[in-house]
């Protein structure tokens, strides 16, 4: 017999990861679906569209779902479209074995971020109250709320339950190294591969790509510690605000008592610090203060324990044994993930994740494409000729929050790599035109490309629901 792989990619009309996995060896199938999420909140109707074509292709077949990691736009749907997910038989949850509730690595992370994200809410919640018709304050704070949109206030509790529930708890917590056939069909059929995300805490920590790779980025715990500091000083900072001004009296402001000068008192004016007053309260330069500056480090800590989130993410890569095919999954895995698979040894194999990247056929592009989830040296290492790259994608949404994706950079390398063969969930083909790759030759063109694909449009017929490619022996 020979496996083949049936790959649907889900258009939310949102940003987020939808991915139905098809398994078939003979009459052998195994259902699995990767995440199913949406980036901006109120998308429910779209979700139980999806769940909808979710159950009317399972059926009662058993369904395995991955969890990749817990963000808002890869797990939403579990929530939103409970009424439909919760009558599927789903036989398995696979999780990151930092999800483990008895992991001491989980528990050691679920308590840092926690922590974080309470003190960054409550010096949020604290900064809007005391500096309220303040324009400034009141106009930062506004715009950070869409940045943390799904990273502050996480719903991961409820979707995990919720799965865990549906699968009558029956749940593995994978951990980098381990190798095992695909539930559901012929022993040898299908292989499954676990790289990521890394158990080095310093690679767990690595977010962004550096000029000279043999440079890491500082121990998790000691960027832990930064951030504990500096949430800590925006606290006190918050207590020793008035209306009126600082505290002269409070020693932890930003910035040292003995440089502050209450800007109500009034100073002759020949004075120097009615000379430097005058230098920054001037309406036509109010770039020039720094009043309130200090407040944006609330915003850091955030975008920063958000990054954490996305390079635990768990990353899957399947092997059609007979071909030696293999389909990566990578979530939103950074470049610290990236990196320590070149690291794992899988138990009972020879396969390296260099070899696993070099027989790469089909690459789910990391974090919808951002600029910081794909090692170039893991995407030079795929070498195959029918190399697709689907990239689960939603332009709008991404030029609207100011997000890194779709860069031409970025867009560039995946259309070289794989000939052109580059499909995104929100308009299908990528025009490789748009990204000054030109001088390659297109596999949109081929004859062994566009007829594996599959479009189906939505109830309404006013774009594509989905669509679909196939990966054979």
């Amino acid at each position: 017999m020979s496996a083949s792989v049936t790959i649907r990619m889900y258009n939310q009309l949102n940003l987020g990861d939808c991915f139905l996995l098809k398994f078939k060896d003979g009459t052998k199938e195994s259902f699995m679906l990767i995440d199913f999420g949406s980036y901006f909140s109120g998308n429910d109707e779209r979700e139980l569209e999806i769940a909808e074509s979710i159950q009317q292709t399972v059926k009662d077949n058993p369904l395995t779902v991955v969890l990749t990691h817990q963000h808002k736009d890869h797990l939403s749907g579990f929530i939103s479209a409970r009424e439909i997910m919760e009558k599927l038989n789903i036989h398995e949850v696979w999780f990151s074995y930092l999800d483990d509730p008895k992991g001491n690595e989980a528990i050691a992370m679920r308590k840092a971020t926690e922590k974080f994200w309470k003190q960054n809410k409550e010096n949020k919640e604290k900064a809007k109250v005391k500096f309220a018709g303040v324009p400034a304050v009141e106009n930062m704070l506004a715009a950070k709320e869409g940045f943390d949109l799904f990273a502050e206030d996480q719903t991961g509790g409820e979707a995990i339950s919720n799965l865990l529930e549906w699968s009558k708890n029956n749940c593995k917590f994978l951990v980098p190294g381990k190798n095992f056939d695909l539930p559901g069909l012929p022993s040898n059929a299908v292989k499954v591969f676990v790289l990521g995300p890394p158990t080095d805490p310093v690679l767990l920590q690595k977010m962004n790509p550096s000029k000279h790779e043999e440079v890491h980025s500082l121990n998790t715990m000691l960027q832990l510690n930064n951030l504990d500091s500096s949430s800590k000083l925006i606290g006190d900072a918050l207590k020793a605000f008035s209306p009126a001004g600082p505290s002269m009296e409070e020693s932890n402001f930003p910035f040292n008592k003995k440089f502050a000068h209450p800007a109500s008192l009034d100073y002759p004016k020949d004075d120097q610090i009615s000379k430097l007053k005058a230098c920054y309260t001037d309406p036509q330069l109010p770039w020039r203060r720094i009043d309130h500056d200090w407040l944006s480090e609330m915003g850091r800590m955030s975008l920063h324990m958000d990054a954490l989130t996305n390079n635990s993410s768990l990353v899957l890569a399947f092997e059609l044994v007979k071909s030696k095919k293999v389909l990566l999954f990578v979530g939103d895995a950074q470049i610290g993930n990236w990196k320590s698979w070149f690291g794992v040894p899988f138990e009972n194999s020879t396969a390296t994740a260099k070899d696993l990247l070099s027989r790469t056929v089909l690459y789910k592009a990391g974090h919808h494409s951002s600029h910081n989830a794909t090692l170039l040296e893991g995407l030079d290492l795929m070498n195959e000729r029918e190399l697709v790259i689907m990239i689960p994608v939603n332009q709008t949404v991404s030029e609207k929050m100011g997000f890194a994706m779709l860069k031409p950079g970025m867009l560039t390398g995946y259309n070289r790599k794989s000939q052109g063969r580059v499909l995104r969930a929100d308009t299908v083909f990528h025009n490789p035109g748009n990204t000054n790759t030109f001088k390659f030759k297109f596999a949109s063109k081929d004859t062994d490309f566009k007829p594996k694909i599959k479009q189906v449009r939505d109830k309404s017929n006013s774009s594509h629901l989905f669509i679909e490619y196939v990966v054979k022996e």
